[in-house]
């Protein structure tokens, strides 16, 4: 393990990151905010750069940076930048618990939207409410991937940078050419963000706020500002935008920039963008079976069940509806939506569709096995035959996942009064969906669990965001071992 080169690359990191704070420091001059909440701000940053410096100012001689230390670089990453991105949060003051404000900084980059700060929030200043849905915005990027496009010093490390930081599987489309369409697919999304905001604009939404749930939406993290979420601007047509917008950022950037390349055409090839809108289909089909007796018209009850359905799919958890009256069967579907994510490649967390497809072909594979022994039965998806290793892959990691759950289900309740509180907890952060503690019951808030759960919760963000393997290989003996 070369504990230099990664020594020297968090100093990078963490000046990049003092650097992501400024514009929320024009956003406190702009509103004329308190000159404490400025001040929290430059505190941060001066003291995130001069870590960053003292990490950073010594370059190693030995500048190899293989797998593992891609792995470890990207876990212990994030923990540094929650941490630095807690700072404003408990220096300016608006945050007196300086876990409470490690939480809302996990819940930001690891874009999950869980908030502990759902009392305050029509108190909390502009310029950290611009913050915290900045950091969704960075966190679904890809933070780290797009510190490797712009800083020179990674070169050809990157390549492992963004296999361990970006999410789902590829099947072999991560190449070393992915750094150089991160600026296209950057770009790609800024445009499509603005689009975004303009759109809520003409829909009544103000300028602050539009900006916010664009970065929210972009990021499909969706921190709310308002209790009611969404429901607060009663507008129709700001709805169905917002149900397009989390859609459309619940696919792969893969598809951006296809398109943008000119070869758009690819992308209605693909498998799982069919499995994706399949299952965005069929849920709505389901859920509006069951509500039918709900509900007096048709048009707002499909509206209603369609912002759901991408809201949860994407892992956004914006809300206009109270969905807990919903029947039983409403619950099913949405919980399978939490589980299963947007698509690989995506700003989304769960398992992701690629691997629902897989694993469900593989189940169809093995019944065809045991009907008849001696065919040979090959799984194939995005048309080509999936080798052994790739399955795999994909099955150890479902254990894995599986386990990590029960883990955190067994910590978690310890610190919650019901079985499925702690089941909602532990979805809301290993799968980065957000939204209130008991996600099916009676509105709970994440404020009032113990600072140790808080923590077990961030830890369970930052897992889910980088899907478990960075974390866990950091308790891995063989990761430090010299050769």
């Amino acid at each position: 393990m070369n504990l230099g080169m990664i020594r020297f690359l968090l100093g990078r990191i963490l000046m990049v990151v003092a650097v992501m704070m400024l514009p929320s420091i024009g956003v406190s001059l702009f509103y004329r905010e308190a000159a404490r909440i400025a001040l929290g701000f430059l505190y941060s940053i001066g003291l995130i750069a001069s870590v960053g410096w003292l990490l950073g100012r010594k370059r190693p001689k030995e500048d190899d940076f293989y797998a593992r230390e891609g792995l470890a670089l990207v876990a212990l990453a994030w923990g540094l930048i929650s941490l630095a991105g807690a700072l404003p949060f408990f220096f300016s003051g608006a945050v007196s618990s300086f876990t409470d404000a490690l939480f809302e900084s996990t819940s930001g980059f690891s874009t999950t939207g869980a908030s502990v700060l759902r009392a305050s929030l029509t108190s909390l200043p502009r310029s950290l409410l611009f913050w915290r849905s900045f950091t969704l915005l960075l966190g679904g990027m890809g933070m780290l991937v797009f510190i490797v496009s712009i800083l020179p010093t990674f070169g050809s490390k990157g390549i492992f940078i963004m296999r361990a930081e970006l999410p789902g599987p590829t099947f072999g489309k991560l190449e070393s050419r992915v750094s150089s369409s991160i600026y296209i697919l950057t770009g790609t999304m800024i445009i499509m963000m603005l689009i975004l905001i303009v759109l809520l604009r003409l829909g009544g939404v103000p300028w602050f706020d539009s900006v916010l749930l664009a970065l929210g939406v972009a990021g499909t993290g969706g921190f709310n500002f308002y209790p009611n979420s969404v429901a607060h601007y009663g507008s129709n047509s700001v709805e169905i935008v917002l149900a397009i917008a989390m859609l459309v950022f619940g696919m792969s950037y893969h598809f951006f920039y296809l398109i943008v390349i000119g070869k758009g055409l690819k992308v209605l090839k693909s498998e799982e963008l069919r499995w994706y809108l399949g299952i965005v289909i069929l849920a709505v089909l389901i859920i509006a079976v069951s509500l039918l007796p709900y509900y007096d018209q048709i048009g707002t009850m499909l509206k209603d069940i369609f912002f759901t359905v991408t809201s949860v799919l994407s892992t956004t958890a914006y809300t206009t509806v109270d969905f807990r009256p919903w029947p039983v069967i409403t619950h099913v579907v949405l919980l399978f939506l939490m589980f299963s994510g947007g698509m690989s490649g995506s700003t989304s967390s769960g398992l992701k569709v690629a691997r629902i497809a897989v694993f469900l072909k593989s189940i169809r594979q093995e019944i065809r096995r045991m009907v008849n022994p001696d065919r040979a039965v090959p799984i194939k998806f995005e048309g080509r035959e999936l080798g052994n290793q790739e399955q795999r892959s994909i099955a150890f990691y479902l254990m894995t996942y599986l386990g990590v759950f029960l883990i955190l289900l067994a910590l978690i309740s310890l610190d919650t009064k019901t079985f499925a509180s702690a089941f909602s907890g532990v979805i809301s952060t290993l799968n980065n969906v957000g939204g209130d503690l008991d996600l099916l019951g009676p509105a709970v808030d994440y404020a009032h669990l113990h600072d140790r759960t808080k923590l077990i919760m961030c830890l369970a963000m930052i897992m889910g965001r980088l899907e478990i393997y960075p974390v866990l290989i950091l308790f891995s003996p063989a990761t430090w071992r010299k050769t």
